[in-house]
């Protein structure tokens, strides 16, 4: 398994496999995901295994510590100097979920993060997903004031300086 910069000669895919994982109210449009990846294409990765797009992983950058629903849909919300990468899809096509990829692929993009200048990584997620992200170093701070696709969401993070 490895993890590339994605580029918008893959948008179809990353379309795919975000309208496959999410919910229709909660997936990103292919007009929101491309203007994410043209902003900033460093912030996303592709998980390839034996040459097959099997998920991704992604977002922006923000100064802020929670992740507003603006965010999702304005990419002026990006700040290229932003002390937080944002993570807005954790994505694993159902054919491999199960197997340990979506932990592999976050905790390699944690690690290449690492690398950049930054404070940290935010998400939000759902009640089911806070003990995977908290075994993956991520820590709760509260119930998220996100009514993103009318769901309840959680504002987690993992600081490392």
């Amino acid at each position: 398994m490895k993890l590339v910069i994605p580029d918008l000669s893959q948008i179809d895919i990353i379309h795919h496999i975000e309208q496959t994982c999410f919910p229709q109210a909660e997936a990103a449009s292919k007009a929101s995901l491309t203007k994410r990846i043209l902003t900033y294409p460093q912030g996303y990765r592709l998980c390839i295994k034996d040459d097959q797009v099997i998920g991704y992983i992604g977002g922006l950058k923000t100064n802020q510590t929670v992740i507003d629903d603006k965010m999702y849909e304005d990419t002026s919300y990006h700040h290229d100097q932003g002390l937080y990468q944002m993570i807005f899809s954790v994505c694993i096509l159902p054919d491999y979920q199960g197997k340990g990829y979506a932990r592999k692929m976050l905790m390699n993009y944690i690690e290449e993060m690492k690398k950049e200048d930054l404070k940290g990584i935010i998400l939000t997620c759902k009640d089911h997903l806070r003990p995977f992200y908290e075994s993956c170093g991520f820590t709760w701070m509260q119930i998220s004031k996100s009514t993103h696709g009318q769901a309840k969401w959680n504002d987690m993070i993992l600081k490392w300086r």
